[in-house]
Parts: structure tokens; sequence; C-alpha cells
């Protein structure tokens, strides 16, 4: 008995496979190649099976994923004077108590297997002398945090990347995710763009989601161009939940008029910031959103920010050798971190909501896995403790594998059948000046600062782009490209308005203060509820 994919009131697809697409039958397919995905694969390798990972990354021609941006480093108590009960302690802190105590719990008792992973895998993180050199960010009581100078995500990448490649296993890159389908509330397929023109239908037991965020959804963001987040969207019309959509972490110092992210590790260092009078305004370690109001904050009482370096020069650290991607960005720009002051100023950089998952990077759709800034497991509350984002790709990677693993032997190939499209699909790329449009109002509307009336408005505009995209999302990859991204940003507004507070990195001007009645609230957006006016 056949079964198709006909969309009902839980799911919709624009698009269908073409006719000419190539087809291929894989038993699990994992879309992105930064260190959760990385980390799955070569997991899901040592298990005794063989993934297919598609990205959109080429790194033979300077594309990367978001992980190659961190500079900080990864999140784990080692020392004896650390423990993994406090490392969870300060993440609840940091989280404003709205994180999932499971997944947290989880998170941190289960970090020091996966440092060791990473280190087995080749990766080699910076000692002093038989120590690991461990430095402290903002919201962690000790010092915990292992680096590789101030490119750990880069080196991590290039580790994990190689090894891959050393094992065999498949990478198709440059290649886009459009569409999951779904039997029965099931993964069965997906149909993915190679290039421009090519088309790919991928039928699979499971498929896994490591995509990374949205902070592009922002005119001012840290990552690479990223389309806004896109892949959550996508799951959500597949069926999928997303989850704290609310709550965009924006990092506090980026280089100003750039996306070159200046880490808090240089804080960490001791390196304070002082407005353009001269005043020191805030304290550096504390929590990201708190240190980004208060940067934005001062910007808009018309004083700009700088972040001097010369403590870091008065305890003899040469900033080349501690930080060396930092200066060589900074001397690039034409800025020297020994003899001037650096400005900085808040960018978009990090999305804590995401697809919902349980702690085995589980969806609500069957063999539907999400793991890494794409997923929502709830480690992160309503505020990511500095230097947790690499350590969650790691450690739910490692447990998607070994569900999937578990479930491979109870997981037959059923028979089903999809629609082909009789359609000549186009890939036109007309959205992108209202791409941009988007960006500068999310950025305006929706960003550090929010209130109702601002978010309502925001809501307005994607309602009105939504009814431009939406009648050629069927015979337009462009157009469904930019209605997921409208989709994603309509999650973040709705969530936003339907929490009448600030908590974390989510502020309300209009609500400034924690209610106790959203204490315990996580927001959910599914398919029903979002309402994309398909009717009109």
């Amino acid at each position: 008995m056949q079964a198709k994919t006909i969309p009902d009131k839980k799911s919709l697809n624009f698009i269908y496979p073409p006719k000419n697409s190539k087809e291929i039958s894989e038993e699990i397919v994992i879309v992105g190649s930064g260190i959760a995905g990385l980390s799955c694969a070569l997991a899901l390798k040592e298990l005794g099976l063989r993934p297919l990972i598609i990205t959109k990354s080429q790194p033979s021609k300077n594309l990367f994923p978001t992980t190659y941006l961190a500079q900080g480093g990864i999140a784990c108590a080692l020392s004896d004077e650390d423990g993994f009960y406090l490392h969870y302690l300060d993440t609840l802190k940091v989280g404003k108590l709205l994180n999932d105590k499971e997944t947290t719990y989880l998170l941190c008792s289960e970090g020091r297997k996966a440092i060791a992973k990473l280190i087995s895998w080749g990766v080699e993180f910076d000692r002093n002398k038989e120590f690991y050199a461990l430095t402290i960010e903002a919201g962690h009581s000790k010092r915990r945090i292992l680096r590789i100078k101030d490119y750990t995500g880069k080196k991590i990448f290039e580790v994990l990347y190689q090894r891959v490649r050393e094992e065999e296993i498949p990478i198709i890159e440059n290649t886009e995710l459009l569409e999951i389908y779904t039997s029965k509330g099931k993964v069965i397929g997906l149909l993915a763009l190679k290039g421009e023109e090519e088309y790919l239908f991928i039928r699979t037991k499971f498929l896994v989601l490591a995509t990374g965020g949205g902070a592009d959804l922002y005119e001012k963001h840290t990552p690479f161009n990223n389309f806004g987040g896109k892949t959550m969207a996508t799951a959500l019309r597949g069926g999928a939940v997303l989850r704290d959509m609310e709550f965009i972490q924006f990092h506090p110092t980026v280089l100003e008029g750039t996306n070159h992210l200046i880490s808090e590790a240089v804080r960490g260092e001791g390196a304070v910031l002082i407005n353009s009078q001269g005043e020191r305004f805030i304290n550096e370690l504390l929590p990201r959103d708190e240190v980004a109001r208060a940067i934005f904050n001062q910007q808009k009482a018309g004083k700009r920010v700088f972040l001097d370096f010369s403590p870091i020069v008065k305890k003899g650290i040469k900033i080349e050798e501690r930080f060396p991607q930092i200066y060589e960005k900074l001397k690039k720009e034409g800025y020297d971190p020994y003899r001037e002051l650096i400005p900085v100023s808040p960018a978009a950089h990090y999305f804590i909501g995401g697809i919902a998952t349980d702690s085995f990077g589980k969806t609500t759709i069957k063999n539907l896995y999400a793991v890494g800034e794409c997923a929502n497991t709830g480690v992160h509350g309503a505020n990511r403790l500095a230097s947790n984002s690499l350590l969650e790709g790691v450690v739910f990677a490692l447990r998607v594998a070994e569900d999937i693993f578990l479930k491979m032997p109870f997981t037959r190939e059923e028979k089903y059948s999809i629609p082909f499209s009789e359609k000549e699909i186009k890939n036109s790329w007309k959205w992108m000046e209202d791409y941009k449009t988007l960006k500068k109002e999310m950025w305006n509307k929706a960003g550090l600062i929010r209130d109702g009336e601002n978010l309502s408005e925001m809501f307005q505009l994607i309602e009105e782009l939504q009814r431009k995209y939406y009648p050629c999302a069927s015979e337009d990859v462009s157009c469904l490209r930019f209605l997921d991204i409208l989709l994603t940003a309509k999650a973040v507004v709705i969530s936003a308005l339907q929490r009448q507070e600030s908590r974390g990195c989510h502020y309300r001007k209009d609500y400034p203060y924690e209610r106790e009645i959203y204490r315990s609230l996580r927001n959910n957006i599914n398919w029903l509820n979002i309402n994309i006016q398909a009717n009109k």
C-alpha cells in the first residue's frame, strides 16, 4: 500500500521535485556542515552507519558555516576549582531560569565527554605547559573556556571537516534545502537545489537539520549570510514546531561598520568599554544582553562606544599572539589596538529559539532531528551563556547519532510516492531588495529594544510581503526562499508580541520588568497558529 504526501492541515509543500530531478536514496541525510553536522556525521560513522551530508558551504571557495566564525571557545568544567553542576547553575542564572532543566543538566554533565570526543578526532586546544589554557567570559563564575587562540571555531571546523574527508563520508556542497516531505507525520524525503539549477530529490529514513541560525534576519549581524534561518520555516511547513523564537542574542562588541566580531574573550582578559566622553559605563562581564543594551543606549544618547585594549597590554599580553585573528582584522580595517580605542557596536549574533526538540534532538516529525543553532533544546533559556553554543552542538550531535543508531534496526523503508512537478521551477533571485527592507525593519522594530507598537507594525509589513510572494512560491525557488525567511521573521515577531515582559535578551520597553506569569512560558509556533494568510 502506497502513501502519498498530500499536504494536510499540519504541513504544506509548495514545490515538488521537477521531472528532471536527480533521485538519490540514502538512509541518513545531514543538512549542514558546522560543528553539529560534522560531529553527528563522525559519530554515526563510528557506530557503523554512513550518512550523506549536504551543505551550502564550499570551503574550496572560502564559503564556510557559521562555526568557522566562533572566536572565543567552548565551555566545559575541567579544573579542580570547577564542576559541571556549577556550570549548570551559571547557565540557569544567565538563562533567567527559563532553561529546560533536563537538557541543561545534560549539556553540562556530558560536556567532558564532548570535549574528549573532539580531542580524539584531532582538535588540539591551547595549553599552558601541561594544562589547558582556560579563560573566562561573561556569566561564568570560573575559568572554563577552552580555546585555540581566537579562532576556535575555525580550527575545530578544519579538523572535523578533514576527518570527515578521511572517513570518506560523502558531502554534496553548494546545496540548499528547499522542501521536507512527510507522510503520516514521518519524514520520507527532501528536495534540494545544487548550484543554481540542479535539483536533487533524496529519499531518506532519517533527516538531521544542522543548518545554523538566522541572525542575518537583522541589518546588523555577525554570521555569514544564511538566508535568515529559512530552514526553520521549511521544517515548520513540514509539521515541526518552533520554540522560544523571541530570544535573539545580540553580541555587544562588533567592529563598528562591519560584521567583524571582537570576541568576549577580549573583555575576559581585561579590555574595558568606554564611551566618547571617556566614561566606563558597564561591567564588561555582565551577561551579553545587558552589555549590548547598555552600548545601544549610549549610542541612542549620541555617544560612540569604544573597546580599550590597554589593560590587556599592561598585563603583558601580546594582542597579536593571544588574539591573532582579531588583530589581523583590526589591522586590515586600519586600527591599531596598541595605540587607539576600537569603536564597537552591537549586532544580532545568535538564535536561541529554533526547531523544538527533546533531549535526543527529535522534533515533532518522526525521524526528523535538529541539532545546533537551528534547534531549540532549551539549554539557553532566555539568554545564552557565552561559549555554550559549540558545546551544545557536540553534546546533542552525539545524542542524535546514538538515537538514530538504536532506531535503525526498527525503521523500515516504506513504499510511498511523491507527485512530481510538471512546471518549470524558476530561480530568479528577485526578492533581494525586499530582503534588505525586511532586515532594516527587523533591526529597527524587533531588535535589542522592542515595544508592542513597533512589533505590530513589523507584523503588518511581514504579512504584506507574504501576500506578495505567496502566489509565486510554487513556481519560483526565490519566492519560496523568501517566503520561508518571512515565516521565520514572523515567528520571531509573534513570540515577541506574546511575551509581554522583559527577560534575558528579549527586552520590551513597554514591559521593562520580568513578570511572574511568564516565568515558565515557552512560546510554541506551529503551522496552524502562524497563519501565513494563504487564502488572501
